[in-house]
């Protein structure tokens, strides 16, 4: 839910208008969300086909970047707030099929249908795609043009207005959702117009005034109970009986003024309604006003505390979620780690949601139920072991969206501990460059941590005893150490310091890489896919059209496999939406990746938020946003390279002569011209795909035995040969 329900629509005619120009040599604070939303939504960086694709879209960085500038040359500081943790525990009602997943399923029947047109408005409708989903993507942008941001402990609207309402004022004006009105602000800019160069804001006072001159506490309270984040809508005003016409928050101030003007006597007066007692309204209610007036925020000299700290009662924990130490804000108010690992032990819940495609696959619902479950188990341990004995104890409970009567338990009691295997890596700079010099390849990504230990003889300058002279203070050591004790604990290094069999199936890939394709983030997941037996031809999808049709079943099976393959890497395309065939089986393995990439990257986060917790690293730094920036497996890729060398091959099979030098040259030509027309490159994106292709494959011949269907990767190699 974005903002509180219908009171955005009720104060549509209450928002005022002035030009950017009032804000001159102002700063104001930006909720990440909220302005994520409007350009997903709105032309022209919305872009229809986004939730069929995956991954960004393909014209957001460019609109980002014009607005940025146009609030440079105005004279505006923006500083942009993400949200951080969720407060509380979900409802079961979150693992169930949302709207938006049942609207990309009907987008897809439309699709299949040929209903083209159809199916392009209602995947743009489907809201698939979340705007936190792109928080790292922003900040990216973000760091580039040196806009400041940062990372709130719980909700930015707490954040926002603590900044804007603190006696220094660390911003004269803030951007967002109606639900900042919940945290005592006086006026909201609801928007920014950056074609008239305009805004519009909306006054808390001019609310109160036109609802019959309620309190601020009647207002927020009719605000909870209209719906919110916070809070779902009150169940009555939703009956049609009562309310003919959708109800507005007039309605729900109506509502309190007749029944004893206070929440506790509108339930107590609903009691016996089935709906109110099913959600235990009053009690859930209870809990969210309390969450917004002790909201905890992170203030301007470091501390983390609830809002009216002196009034706050000594249960927080109780409606706002389990602490964490002040240091670990602190890393993810920089950006150097994510929340989504913090979120799932400080609640005690994994909440699994369909994926783009709907995830109806047995594949998908595996991976997600069993597969990665280790890896995640292993990542929530590390924390906890740097942490209190109370979160080394702790249950985390699975639920699933397609069986939401299970709930599996991941128990961190009496796990094995970590820290000895990540305390044995510390790796000063000079055996950095001296490496460096070696492999030609720059310290602090996966390509050196993997390339660097051809050395057998590094082994021994690999760790150090715990001292002020061993802690790592360079960017290149505090990256490097993460990421090869990353791939120790994942089992491509040994206690030896040297690679495993895997970590030599991992090498040969990564060195069989074109250098300028950078694409060795995309070998490390395909090797990852290649473990979990994730990576071959078998019929993952068989109810999701989009797989190849033409040629012989050998044919439409080596297709099949080099385009998953090609789902690893990216399709340059132009700042403008998509326009192409479209393959929900393809989509249904970028999932897959997607799931992988994701776990991966929570595990790298944690490696680095646990070597900065145990103090192998100097605090003294301020490169904290890099860290967390230019770790690996932080962007999301679609799966339009799979989708152009599937339309490729698949067409070529239809031609006399798949194999000649004309066939494929005209198909290329027919490709970037009439199925991929804004595609930058469809000639040398195909290539670069083929190319990953022989790196991949050159770690399964490496790996042997351990890939099952090996002989299959054989035979398309050699079929693939003669049509590149």
């Amino acid at each position: 839910m974005t903002g509180i329900r219908t009171l955005t629509e009720w104060a549509g005619t209450r928002q005022q208008t002035l030009p950017f120009s009032v804000l001159k040599d102002a700063a104001i604070g930006i909720e990440a969300a909220h302005y994520l939303d409007r350009l997903l939504k709105n032309p022209p960086s919305k872009e229809p086909l986004l939730s069929a694709l995956g991954g960004f879209p393909f014209a957001l960085k460019t609109v980002i970047e014009t607005e940025l500038e146009a609030l440079r040359a105005a004279g505006i500081t923006p500083t942009f707030v993400f949200s951080g943790l969720e407060i509380a525990k979900k409802d079961k009602s979150a693992t169930s099929l949302s709207g938006a997943s049942r609207a990309n399923t009907q987008a897809w029947e439309l699709y299949d249908q040929h209903e083209a047109v159809q199916a392009v408005e209602t995947f743009g409708n489907s809201g698939s795609v979340k705007a936190e989903s792109l928080f790292r993507f922003l900040q990216k942008i973000l760091r580039e043009h040196n806009i400041d941001f940062m990372v709130a402990p719980y909700s930015a609207w707490a954040e926002l207005a603590y900044l804007v309402n603190n006696p220094s004022q660390y911003v004269d004006a803030i951007v967002g959702s109606s639900e900042l009105f919940l945290f005592e602000v006086d006026k909201v800019i609801t928007k920014l117009d950056f074609e008239t160069l305009q805004f519009s804001y909306l006054s808390r006072s001019l609310c109160l005034e036109d609802l019959g001159k309620i309190s601020s506490d009647m207002f927020v309270d009719a605000c909870l109970l209209s719906g919110s984040t916070f809070l779902p809508t009150f169940p009555p005003l939703e009956d049609p009986a009562l309310y003919r016409k959708p109800f507005s928050v007039r309605d729900a101030v109506a509502l309190m003024m007749n029944s004893g003007r206070s929440v506790t006597s509108v339930c107590t007066h609903y009691q016996d309604d089935a709906r109110v007692q099913q959600l235990d309204y009053l009690d859930r209610y209870k809990r969210s006003r309390l969450a917004v007036k002790h909201h905890v925020v992170l203030t301007a000299d470091g501390r983390v505390e609830p809002l009216d700290i002196e009034h706050a009662p000594s249960d927080v924990h109780e409606f706002i979620g389990q602490r964490f130490p002040e240091e670990l804000f602190f890393y993810l108010s920089k950006g150097a780690i994510a929340p989504r690992i913090l979120n799932w032990l400080a609640s005690g819940e994994i909440v699994e949601t369909p994926p783009l495609d709907g995830g109806d696959s047995r594949e998908y619902q595996n991976l997600v139920r069993k597969q990665l479950t280790p890896i995640r188990t292993q990542a929530l341990s590390l924390l906890a072991q740097s942490l209190t004995r109370y979160y080394q104890r702790k249950e985390i409970t699975q639920r699933f969206w397609f069986d939401k009567d299970a709930e599996e338990i991941i128990s961190l009691k009496d796990l094995p501990s970590s820290r000895e295997i990540i305390g044995s890596w510390t790796v000063k700079q000079d055996v950095l460059e001296t490496q460096h010099g070696k492999t030609g390849v720059p310290p602090g990504s996966i390509a050196f941590a993997v390339r660097s230990l051809d050395d057998n003889s590094l082994a021994v300058k690999t760790s150090m005893s715990k001292d002020k002279a061993s802690l790592l203070t360079t960017k290149d050591e505090v990256m490097s150490n993460t990421l090869w004790r990353f791939l120790h604990l994942r089992g491509y290094i040994n206690e030896k310091h040297t690679l495993t069999a895997w970590g030599k199936v991992l090498h040969s890939t990564i060195v069989s890489l074109y250098p300028d394709d950078k694409l060795c983030q995309s070998a490390f997941i395909a090797v990852e896919l290649l473990r979990l037996g994730l990576l071959g031809a078998d019929e993952m999808f068989p109810s999701y059209s989009g797989a190849p049709i033409r040629g012989s079943e050998n044919d439409k099976r080596n297709c099949l496999l080099v385009s998953r393959v090609a789902c690893l890497g990216k399709l340059q395309h132009k700042p403008i939406g998509f326009t192409g065939p479209l393959s929900r089986h393809l989509l249904a393995y970028h999932s897959i990746i997607a799931a992988v990439r994701d776990s991966s990257r929570d595990f790298v986060d944690i490696s680095l938020a646990t070597l900065l917790l145990n103090g192998n690293a100097d605090r003294e730094r301020k490169d904290w946003t890099d860290l967390g920036l230019d770790l690996p497996f932080l962007d999301d890729n679609d799966c339009g390279l799979g989708i152009a060398v599937k339309s490729y091959l698949d067409e070529l099979a239809f031609q006399d002569e798949p194999t000649s030098d004309a066939a494929k040259d005209k198909i290329k030509t027919k490709g970037a011209q009439e199925w991929f027309p804004h595609s930058v490159d469809f000639a040398g994106d195909l290539a670069k795909a083929f190319r990953l292709w022989d790196a991949v494959y050159s770690g399964v011949k490496t790996a042997g035995k351990e890939v099952r269907g090996s002989s299959i990767w054989a035979e398309a190699d050699e079929w693939l040969r003669e049509r590149r």
